[in-house]
């Protein structure tokens, strides 16, 4: 028989161990829990949130949901909202077709993307059961924030199936930005300065860029020196820092920017667009965003002469427009803190109103000019639009690497149409030879050096499908571009002289009225002398 003492003390043992327990958990709150399982967090502030939402949606994560958020992006803060890739075919989500993409096209809106809602949820991956946790994080910083958090997590220490998750996420996404160049902006978000994903594009092919091939070829193969591996060793051995810069210059819509994005998709690069002439842009911010770049990159700064602060130093600048010195920039770009390995490509249409510390050499290794367009370049332009195949370039032994194939006539000419399918409609069927000669024809219309690859690409798009009408209408196209061209330039120095107008005229005021006050201030005198004498 047990005896009641025993009773009591079962009782009392039982009464403590719950109020150790108690006591434990609310003192640690979910402590012993973190010591079972292990797990990864990703912020939406990060680009892998992209990754591993995308990775959901292809794996259909969402088709046996209840709770689900509609949206019509997937993206993290990092992305500004306006990706052009996701209008892509190729882009798809399951959920959605080529006649749903396109309807929704045409009527200007995005279609809906079904997320996981806040809260856990559980699936299965490598044979492991794991669980899905979004949830809302509110920041109080100097800006108020509202950002999201995914957390992934298994029972156990093992955390290799989490990483392979994050891994095989990370890798179908870089297969969707395969072949296209993905570009992102120094840009403001709260209270610092970040890069944002602006877009990704197909990569342009090298040969549609309008310059000449020797000059193309050289540029190209500098850079393939630059960033292949031997390269950095061969610098590191030598005590030589590992960066390269370029300076494109020459008129407006002659291919500098064109150029450089070529470039970016056929060596594979991300490019990274900086505009000086932000107003909010500090030293600070702008050391942040270059230390914040990827060892293998391409930095654009484009127009850089429109910026006061890359003027020459004896060129009389106004106060008070911008945050940013020469000094600092020039730090950035070769100092001792400067990033390695980036390629630097600056774009300007008036190099000679760049200060020469910008220049030196050290700072641009390698300058190349673009000019109008000659007999040669709107020869192949007028083949290029009227799909002839692009000018043969021995692309294994100039660059060692593949150009994407150039389209025929009948792939140009394909559009989708409402109801998903293609609409074909053939232009007048004309031979290599007949471009040819149309080309030669319209090449002796078109004055050299006097307009630009983007100008004559604007005229030309618009006879897509008529080259004898672009050939027809060439001459007066080209009497009136000339007009408004003159017309332009009368307009900007009668506009240069109206500002420098009113300072004269207020001198010549002020003259004047010095003048008129002394001849006031003598009749005065006189008047006061006369009234003296007749006083007297």
């Amino acid at each position: 028989m047990e005896s009641p003492f025993g009773k009591v003390f079962y009782l009392s043992s039982f009464a403590l161990g719950s109020f150790i327990a108690k006591s434990l958990l609310d003192q640690y709150g979910t402590l012993p829990f973190h010591l079972f399982y292990s797990s990864i967090e990703v912020h939406s502030y990060d680009e892998a949130y992209n990754y591993l939402m995308f990775w959901l949606m292809k794996e259909h994560f969402n088709e046996n949901k209840s709770h689900l958020i509609a949206s019509t992006s997937l993206n993290s803060e990092m992305y500004d909202g306006n990706d052009t890739d996701k209008s892509s075919t190729d882009d798809l989500y399951p959920d959605q077709t080529v006649d749903a993409e396109w309807k929704a096209s045409l009527a200007n809106t995005r279609p809906l993307l079904w997320t996981p809602s806040t809260g856990t949820h559980r699936f299965r991956f490598m044979g492991r059961n794991l669980a899905l946790t979004r949830e809302v994080e509110e920041r109080g910083t100097v800006v108020y924030t509202r950002t999201e958090k995914l957390r992934i997590s298994c029972l156990g220490w093992d955390s290799s199936a989490l990483k392979q998750l994050m891994l095989e996420a990370r890798l179908e996404f870089s297969q969707k930005e395969k072949g296209k160049t993905v570009i992102y902006r120094g840009t403001k978000r709260y209270e610092e300065f970040i890069w944002t994903r602006s877009t990704s594009r197909p990569a342009r092919p090298l040969s549609t860029v309008l310059l000449e091939e020797d000059r193309k070829h050289d540029f190209i193969q500098d850079v393939q020196q630059y960033l292949h591996p031997a390269t950095m060793k061969w610098y590191g051995e030598r005590g030589i820092p590992y960066r390269r810069g370029y300076l494109f210059y020459g008129p407006p819509g002659t291919g500098k920017s064109s150029l450089a994005f070529a470039a970016a998709g056929f060596l594979g690069l991300n490019v990274y667009i900086l505009n000086l002439g932000s107003q909010q842009l500090t030293e600070d911010a702008l050391a942040q965003l270059f230390q914040d770049l990827p060892r293998r990159c391409l930095v654009l700064l484009e127009d850089i002469d429109s910026n006061e602060v890359t003027s020459r130093r004896t060129k009389k600048k106004r106060k008070g427009r911008n945050n940013l010195t020469l000094s600092a920039l020039l730090n950035l770009i070769d100092g001792v803190a400067a990033q390695e390995g980036r390629v630097l490509i600056m774009t300007t249409n008036h190099h000679e109103h760049l200060d020469p510390a910008l220049i030196r050499p050290g700072r641009v290794d390698f300058q190349l000019e673009f000019k109008l367009t000659n007999r040669s370049l709107t020869m192949q332009m007028f083949q290029n639009i009227f799909c002839s195949p692009h000018p043969n370039i021995d692309l294994q032994n100039k660059y060692n690497q593949n150009e994407l194939a150039p389209l025929n006539q009948r792939d140009i000419c394909k559009f989708p149409t409402s109801n998903g399918s293609l609409n074909v409609y053939d232009p007048p069927s004309l031979s290599d030879a007949d471009i040819d000669e149309l080309a030669r024809a319209f090449g002796e219309t078109i004055p050299e050096y006097t307009f630009s690859p983007a100008q004559i690409q604007g005229f030309l798009l618009g006879y897509k499908t008529s080259p004898e009408h672009a050939i027809a209408n060439a001459e007066a196209w080209v009497q009136k571009t000339r007009n408004e061209q003159s017309q332009r330039v009368v307009g900007e120095v009668e506009e240069i002289q109206g500002e420098s107008n009113p300072v004269e005229d207020q001198k010549e005021s002020d003259i004047s009225g010095d003048e008129s006050g002394d001849q006031e201030s003598s009749d005065d005198d006189e008047e006061d002398a006369t009234q003296s004498a007749r006083g007297c």
